[in-house]
């Protein structure tokens, strides 16, 4: 595990997302080979993640994940766009710089799921603004 974010929280240091997924195993290894991520424990039943700040934890369950996306932030989107493109990811929106007054861009895990990628260079009332509208109406 990497050291926790250095930011002085009142009280929440970091959340992490658990996605219920029929083949933890194939999706730990898409996050580590296709996006960069750095297995922290693993085997078929339950896998974590990370980059940088960043875990995923992997449950096993039936079916596919449903009613979910991941939104992360990062500080350079068209370099991690050029990043995981090299190795494979298949991009569901290109990089856009949107209305609502970030950069992002899209794409789908193995198992579905969307995860947006949206550069960090925004102000908080922006933040609030983008995340209402993108529960409002999501474009992927």
């Amino acid at each position: 595990m990497p050291a926790l974010p250095s930011s002085s929280p009142a009280q929440f240091v970091q959340g992490a997302p658990v996605l219920h997924v029929a083949d933890v195993e194939a999706t730990a290894a898409f996050y580590r080979d296709v996006l960069g991520f750095t297995p922290d424990f693993g085997d078929e039943r339950y896998a974590v993640v990370w980059r940088d700040n960043s875990a995923i934890h992997f449950v096993r369950d039936s079916g596919h994940p449903s009613g979910v996306h991941l939104f992360q932030w990062v500080k350079d989107v068209d370099a991690y766009h050029r990043e995981i493109v090299r190795r494979g990811a298949v991009v569901a929106m290109e990089p856009t710089d949107q209305p609502y007054g970030i950069r992002e861009f899209v794409i789908r895990d193995v198992n579905g799921v969307a995860i947006v990628f949206a550069r960090t260079s925004i102000t908080a009332k922006t933040v609030r603004r983008a995340t209402h509208r993108r529960r409002a109406s999501s474009p992927w």
